[in-house]
């Protein structure tokens, strides 16, 4: 089941039944001809002893207090509902939508991880990608088409349709056409960008640019991209600083506009912040988050794809 491994992440008892999430009706049919091909981690002794192990023994004690303690941090209270992707931040949502928030439709958790940047290990922010409750049905409709399979995935005889769909995910180059080809269906998605400490619009919306620009089909799209970037910037009308645990959340919808959005936890209001109707903006960046040869939060990507095969 998809959110099995989610849920067993967040510490979810033995005991706690997960939910059965209910595939709602297909939106518009998979068409093979739309699929598209790249080209060619004594006694006194005895007394010394027996001192010697109640100290150790008051030692081991006390030592397992303090690291209860320490996990206690980590428990997740609504582990059906939520997931724990950081102890420093409020737990993720399983399932996410309207009337809370402003989005088009209820999306559910696919995976999640986090990004850092590399050089001083430096913890930025969490990521959470979500899939449109609607548009399930695509992701085997994609993934195992006929033509898709015996030309592109199933490769390797020796390997199950699973296996192989997951060694294409995690491959660089396979990873990048298969989610792509995933997202010109117009499958809906949902990313979730939570800060781990304080910063501010101006970096996240940089941030943003500079995962866009880094798909491999940037510089062959640059006028195009030019202006949807320019779109992008438009969008982020909210100035200043976003404090830990905010929430920006950016939605691909079904054809291909991203929306913008931010959640003031403080204020436990969301605020929509602009569009980018240029389809190549959202497609470039989920493209990056879900695959390609340098995926933005390599944790974010393998939890992505163990999930996506967990569908099929």
């Amino acid at each position: 089941m998809l959110l099995n491994p989610l849920l067993k992440r967040s510490r979810v008892s033995s005991k706690s039944a997960i939910r059965n999430i209910s595939l709602l009706s297909t939106r518009r049919a998979y068409h093979p001809q739309n699929v598209q091909i790249p080209r060619p981690f004594t006694k006194g002794r005895q007394t010394y002893y027996g001192l010697s192990l109640a100290g150790l023994t008051a030692a081991w004690a006390i030592n397992s207090q303090l690291h209860a303690a320490d996990n206690d941090a980590n428990v997740n209270d609504d582990a059906e509902n939520t997931v724990m992707v950081d102890k420093n931040i409020s737990p993720f949502p399983v399932h996410i939508g309207p009337p809370k928030y402003p989005f088009s439709t209820d999306y559910s958790l696919l995976g999640y991880g986090y990004r850092y940047v590399t050089f001083i290990s430096f913890k930025v922010y969490d990521l959470g990608i979500y899939i449109a409750d609607q548009d399930k049905h695509l992701v085997p409709e994609v993934l195992s088409s006929k033509f898709l399979s015996t030309a592109f995935v199933d490769t390797d005889h020796s390997k199950s349709h699973k296996e192989n769909v997951n060694a294409a995910l995690n491959d660089s180059e396979k990873s990048a056409v298969l989610i792509g080809n995933l997202l010109d269906t117009g499958c809906r998605m949902l990313a979730k960008i939570t800060p781990v400490r304080n910063t501010d619009f101006n970096h996240l919306k940089d941030g943003l640019v500079k995962t866009i620009l880094a798909h491999p089909e940037a510089k062959n799209n640059q006028e195009i991209l030019n202006s949807g970037l320019k779109e992008l910037k438009e969008a982020f009308t909210k100035k200043g600083k976003v404090p830990k645990d905010h929430d920006l959340f950016l939605e691909l919808q079904a054809n291909g506009a991203l929306q913008v959005a931010y959640y003031d936890r403080k204020k436990d209001k969301t605020f929509r912040l602009g569009l980018v109707n240029e389809p190549l903006v959202g497609k470039f960046l989920f493209s990056q988050y879900m695959g390609g040869p340098k995926p933005l939060s390599p944790t974010t990507q393998k939890s992505v794809a163990e999930h996506i095969v967990a569908m099929l």
